[in-house]
């Protein structure tokens, strides 16, 4: 929270309760929606509105804040910038989403930039597919 009230400062920007209780509910979360966000805090903070939690968001994925997902849902996801660089999987039947980091995707993104000249500040892979209980495979052991 401190490292969140000083980037908020250093940009002109003061620390709110709404901005403080949305990230209070991003901490240790991922993958919240504004819609979700909202839900769990709208009986604590009943002043705290729909609208104002997607501005907040808003703000603080433009201050670097907060990252933004696309799980191609038709909504945003979001997840504190904070947190761990993972990649993700996404079942296209039942919507579930799999965290992992994997060092050949570290890889892939440095070769990129070898070949290219193309620089990253960061990247995120999302892979598309079927998770395990949609597909029906059984656990690869070993």
């Amino acid at each position: 929270m401190v490292e969140f009230e000083q980037i908020l400062r250093e940009k002109g920007y003061r620390l709110t309760n709404q901005r403080r209780v949305i990230v209070r509910e991003l901490e240790g979360e991922r993958h919240l929606s504004a819609e979700e966000i909202y839900d769990r805090v709208k009986g604590e903070h009943p002043e705290l509105g729909l609208s104002t939690v997607y501005r907040t968001l808003d703000l603080l994925h433009e201050l670097e804040i907060v990252r933004k997902e696309d799980f191609g849902e038709g909504y945003s996801r979001y997840e504190l910038s904070t947190e761990r660089m993972h990649h993700h999987a996404r079942c296209r039947e039942c919507g579930d989403v799999i965290e992992f980091n994997e060092e050949l995707m570290e890889y892939l993104a440095l070769q990129v930039e070898r070949e290219t000249g193309f620089v990253t500040d960061w990247h995120e892979i999302t892979l598309h597919g079927l998770c395990r209980r949609c597909s029906g495979s059984q656990a690869a052991t070993g």
